[in-house]
C-alpha cells in the first residue's frame, strides 16, 4: 500500500483506487438543503411575483444539484415555458442571473451581492435601459455593454431615441445577438454622417429600406442609379403578392428586356403577366422558359440563314416560327426555308408554304420535298400563263392607256 493510503480512510481509498463517480441519489438530493442568501428574501423577493420566486428557487436548487435538472423547470413547477423564460428575464434585469442563450434556454446564476456592484444604472439612463431591455428581451446587456451604449450619447452626441433606433437597426442587420462593437461602429458612422436626432435616424433607415426594396434591385439590374418611385414599388409588390413571384424570379425575367432601348416596369410587368398566365412563377419555371425561348430564337436564326436573310429575326418572327415548329418537324421547316431563299419576301413565302404543309398533312422531309417540287411546277405553269397575258397587255398598251399595277400587287404575308 502506498503512502497515500495512510492519509485516507478505508472507504475513500476504495473510491480513489476504483476511480468511481460519487453522487447523491435522487431520493437523497430531495432531502438535501439549498442555501439561499437572506438578501434575496429581504431585497428581491418582496417585489417579485410568486411564479418568479418559484422559478428562481427551483433553478437555484438545480445549480447546486445538477442531476435535479433531469426534469425541466416548467414541468416540475407546472408552468409554461414562456412563464419560466419571463421569470428569468425579470431576474436578469435585477442582476441575479445572466441568460447565456435563448434557444435552448441557458441561464447562469450570479451571487446576490453582485447587483450592488455590477448593475447600478445611472438615474438619467434608467428609462433608456428599461426600453433597451424590452427591445432586446430576453437578451440583456451587461454593465460593460451598457457603458458603450452610454458612449453613443456622451461621445457621439446621439439622442436617446436615436440610440433605440440604432440598436433596433443593428439587430435587424446582424440578429438579436449583435455584438456591441458593431453597434458602436454604426453609431460612429452615424455621428460622422450627422445622424444624431430621431428624425435623422428614421430618414436614414427609410432610405436604406428603400434601397433594399425589390424595385430598387430591378433598377440596379438596368444600371439606373435612382430610387424607385412609389408607383414602381406598388407595381412590384403586386407581382409578389398577387401573382406569387419572389425577388429572384422577378430578377430572372429582367434579361428579357435587354434588347429594348429603355426597359420599364410596365414592360417587365407584361413579361411577368405572360409567365403568370402560363403558371410559371418560380425561378426554375422561368429558367426552363428562358431556355426554351433561347432555343426558339436560335432556330429562327437558322431559318433566316437558310433563307439568306442577313437581319436577325425579330421576337415576333421567332414566335411565329415557334408556332410552326410545334406542328412541323424542324427539318421540314429548314428545307422549305431553302426553297424560299430567292423570293422577294422570303419570310412571307415561307409562312405560306408552311401553312400549305399543315393543311395537306406534310410531316416528313420526303413529303416536303415532293410538295415543294409540285409547287414549283405549278408556279412555272402559272408563270407561263402570266407571260402570255403580259404579251396581250403590252399589245393593248399601244392604245396609250396606262395600267395601275399596284391594284394587282399581292402581300405574301397575308397568303
Amino acid at each position: 500500500m502506498s503512502k497515500l493510503s495512510s492519509f485516507l480512510p478505508w472507504s475513500l481509498w476504495v473510491l480513489y483506487t476504483l476511480n468511481m463517480n460519487v453522487h447523491f441519489s435522487p431520493e437523497a438530493q430531495r432531502r438535501e438543503q439549498t442555501p439561499v442568501d437572506n438578501l434575496f428574501f429581504s431585497e428581491f423577493m418582496p417585489d417579485a411575483d410568486g411564479d418568479a420566486v418559484k422559478v428562481y428557487l427551483y433553478g437555484l436548487m438545480q445549480c447546486r444539484y445538477p442531476s435535479m435538472g433531469d426534469i425541466s423547470i416548467h414541468e416540475a413547477l407546472n408552468l409554461s415555458e414562456g412563464t419560466v423564460k419571463t421569470a428569468f428575464v425579470y431576474w436578469q434585469s435585477k442582476g441575479l442571473v445572466r441568460i447565456r442563450r435563448d434557444e435552448p434556454l441557458e441561464v447562469e446564476y450570479l451571487t446576490v451581492l453582485q447587483p450592488a456592484v455590477t448593475t447600478a444604472v445611472p438615474l438619467k439612463y434608467q428609462a433608456l435601459v428599461s426600453s433597451l431591455r424590452e427591445l432586446m428581451s430576453p437578451r440583456q446587456l451587461n454593465m460593460n455593454e451598457l457603458g458603450h451604449i452610454y458612449d453613443c450619447i456622451e461621445v457621439f452626441n446621439l439622442e436617446e431615441r436615436t440610440v433605440l433606433e440604432l440598436v433596433s437597426y443593428c439587430m435587424e442587420e446582424k440578429g438579436r445577438n449583435v455584438r456591441i462593437q458593431y453597434v458602436l461602429a454604426v453609431a460612429r458612422s452615424w455621428a460622422e454622417a450627422g445622424i444624431v436626432t430621431y428624425e435623422d435616424a428614421r430618414a436614414y433607415i427609410d432610405r436604406v429600406s428603400l434601397r433594399r426594396h425589390g424595385a430598387a434591385a430591378v433598377l440596379r439590374r438596368w444600371n439606373k442609379r435612382r430610387a424607385p418611385t412609389l408607383d414602381e414599388m406598388a407595381l412590384y409588390d403586386s407581382w409578389v403578392k398577387d401573382w406569387g413571384f419572389d425577388d429572384e424570379a422577378i430578377l430572372a425575367v429582367c434579361p428579357r428586356l435587354t434588347n429594348t432601348t429603355s426597359p420599364s416596369f410596365e414592360a417587365l410587368g407584361d413579361r411577368l403577366r405572360e409567365l403568370y398566365e402560363q403558371h410559371k412563377v418560380t425561378v426554375a419555371d422561368i429558367a426552363a422558359d428562358t431556355a426554351a425561348v433561347g432555343d426558339e430564337r436560335e432556330f429562327a436564326r437558322m431559318v433566316f440563314a437558310r433563307m439568306g436573310k442577313v437581319a436577325a429575326p425579330t421576337k415576333e418572327e421567332a414566335r411565329q416560327l415557334g408556332v410552326y415548329a410545334a406542328a412541323l418537324p424542324r427539318e421540314v421547316i429548314l428545307l422549305a426555308a431553302e426553297e424560299c431563299a430567292d423570293a422577294q419576301r422570303p419570310f412571307g413565302l415561307l409562312k405560306t408554304v408552311l401553312k400549305e404543309f399543315m393543311e395537306t398533312g406534310v410531316a416528313t422531309e420526303d413529303q416536303a420535298a415532293q410538295a415543294l417540287a409540285a409547287r414549283k411546277a405549278a408556279m412555272k405553269g402559272n408563270s407561263a400563263q402570266s407571260r402570255k397575258k403580259n404579251t396581250l397587255l403590252n399589245y393593248a398598251q399601244t392604245t396609250g392607256k396606262k395600267v395601275d399595277y399596284t391594284a394587282i400587287s399581292l402581300d405574301l404575308d397575308e397568303l
